[in-house]
């Protein structure tokens, strides 16, 4: 199965890293899931780019313009300094690739002004047809919504960037995404079954493409795939080791934590148990959390950014929280009094909220085209990415692994990165606090200091 992430206001969903499908199907990562199946959109797509307060009369949200989004962490900055991706490869993973892709990223880029967008469709499973679009399918909605955030994220930051879309061809696609209380067998199941399947897609990718940067927003929560135990899932430990093959490789792994918050809902009665998300648990991956910025109607700043924490609206919070299958990596012995002896996720965050979500251009809602909110760490993740890019573009090579130098830069205050110290990722979840938190990781990026601080670090 796939796990798409992504949190859509406008549909009223949000795809969380909670729920699984059931594993009936023997083929890997053949089944999105979602804990909120997506349903009629609320509203009426915008027909053109919205100001703040339209979205806050039509749907009770912020909306913000990927241009606020790019000025908000300084990547504009670097834009005019020549930095945007060129020469550089984002790959993002996609379980449905809708045939309005292209169209609507190039419709996106007219509308923010930005260079054409460099973008390959490649099906890295090969003798299988995809299954054609269907636009009453929800389902296919939801994850063609996402790959649709994907690249147009991407583009936002890394505008120069090749962007790859990865897309595991499905030849059929569930009309509906199972909820939470899928029974534990199931749950047991689709996790062994993703933790064989996705070294191999990466590898694809890798050999097809050789990207800088792999971008995947999907997501297994790891006490599902331990049949709803708090066990260490012993197919996710196998599958680490081709994980880390690929980070050895010189490519930059992103994931994104999850938008269920900490203690997702599980089983028949819903009882929320604290449980993070995988792959983005994996030590390999930079594990991407959800924040919420705050601006004005122009784009200006208004304070500090906070936890994404939407969950009392139904729209999501960020995933964060110690892994119960990967023990505390190395880059992460000076956060050890946070972490314990565990993995700690997420490592950073970028903007996530839906209630300040980011505007993105579609023509596949059946309600027709505009433009839409949407938010999720599935935002997170491609933001992040694409920043890597940028960074990656500096340096003049590749960086590959920069855990190690996310978490010195971390220390120090000319390194780019910003503390949050406020906000929850939801019941039962763990608050920011000052330094590294199970709820942002380090906080955010100032990205106009923190590309140039990491190009330099990592060049020594």
């Amino acid at each position: 199965m796939i796990a798409v992430l992504g949190c859509v206001p406008a549909l009223g969903a949000c795809v969380g890293s909670d729920a699984v499908t059931s594993a009936a199907d023997s083929t890997a990562a053949a089944r999105p899931a979602s804990s909120v199946s997506p349903g009629p959109p609320a509203v009426e797509p915008f027909p053109s780019v919205p100001a703040v307060e339209d979205c806050r009369e039509a749907l009770k949200v912020d909306c913000y313009t990927p241009d606020m989004v790019r000025r908000a962490y300084g990547v504009d900055r670097l834009n005019a300094q020549g930095l945007t991706g060129k020469g550089r490869t984002v790959a993002v993973f996609a379980g449905y690739a809708p045939p309005t892709l292209e169209k609507d990223l190039r419709e996106f880029s007219r509308a923010m002004e930005l260079p054409e967008p460099h973008l390959t469709v490649r099906k890295i499973n090969s003798g299988v047809t995809p299954a054609p679009f269907d636009p009453s399918n929800p389902a296919m909605i939801t994850a063609s919504m996402e790959t649709t955030l994907d690249v147009q994220m991407v583009h936002t930051m890394a505008p120069d960037a090749k962007i790859v879309v990865a897309e595991y061809a499905q030849a059929a696609f569930p009309r509906r995404f199972s909820s939470s209380s899928a029974s534990p067998e199931d749950g047991k199941k689709s996790g062994e079954q993703d933790a064989e399947a996705y070294p191999e897609l990466l590898a694809a990718i890798v050999r097809q493409d050789d990207p800088d940067v792999i971008s995947l927003s999907v997501g297994d929560n790891e006490y599902r795939a331990a049949g709803d135990t708090g066990a260490p899932v012993a197919a996710y430990r196998r599958a680490s080791r081709s994980f880390a093959e690929v980070l050895r490789g010189g490519t930059t792994l992103v994931s994104a934590a999850g938008d269920a918050g900490a203690a997702p809902p599980i089983g028949p009665d819903n009882t929320r148990v604290r449980s993070v998300s995988w792959p983005a648990s994996d030590p390999s991956f930079l594990s991407l959390g959800g924040s919420r910025l705050h601006l004005d109607a122009r784009g200006r700043r208004t304070g500090p950014d906070t936890v994404w924490n939407d969950s009392a609206q139904g729209r999501g919070a960020t995933g964060g929280g110690p892994s119960q299958t990967f023990t505390r990596p190395a880059y992460q012995d000076g956060v050890r009094g946070v972490v314990g002896e565990r993995r700690g996720t997420p490592d950073i965050s970028m903007d996530a909220a839906t209630s300040g979500g980011t505007l993105i251009y579609q023509s596949l809602l059946p309600a027709g085209p505009g433009w839409v909110p949407i938010g999720g760490t599935s935002e997170a993740a491609p933001l992040f990415a694409a920043v890597v890019a940028l960074a990656d573009e500096k340096a003049g090579r590749r960086l590959g692994d920069i855990h190690d130098e996310l978490y010195r830069l971390a220390k120090d205050p000319r390194g780019g990165i910003v503390d949050i110290t406020e906000g929850d990722n939801g019941p039962d979840g763990f608050a920011a606090a000052k330094g590294y938190d199970l709820a942002s990781g380090l906080g955010t990026i100032d990205a106009a200091t923190f590309v140039p601080a990491l190009a330099r670090l990592a060049d020594g």
